[in-house]
């Protein structure tokens, strides 16, 4: 008697194509939310820097 369920590896392609989708999605939101705070720091220091220079009256 055959098991239907081992005889058949028609979606075994596309069960690997979905396991392979969901690790490169964790990957992505992993190295976002780590580069996600170090993006916002320098551009907070930058923004301190551009605050702290006086611009000549003339300007204005």
């Amino acid at each position: 008697m055959k098991n239907p369920l081992w005889a058949d590896r028609q979606g075994q392609g596309l069960t690997e194509y979905l396991v392979l989708m969901i690790l490169v999605c964790l990957v992505s939101v992993a190295a976002v939310r780590s580069m996600g705070s170090t993006i916002k720091d320098k551009v907070s220091g930058i923004q301190r820097h551009i605050e702290g220079i006086k611009l000549p009256e003339n300007s204005r």
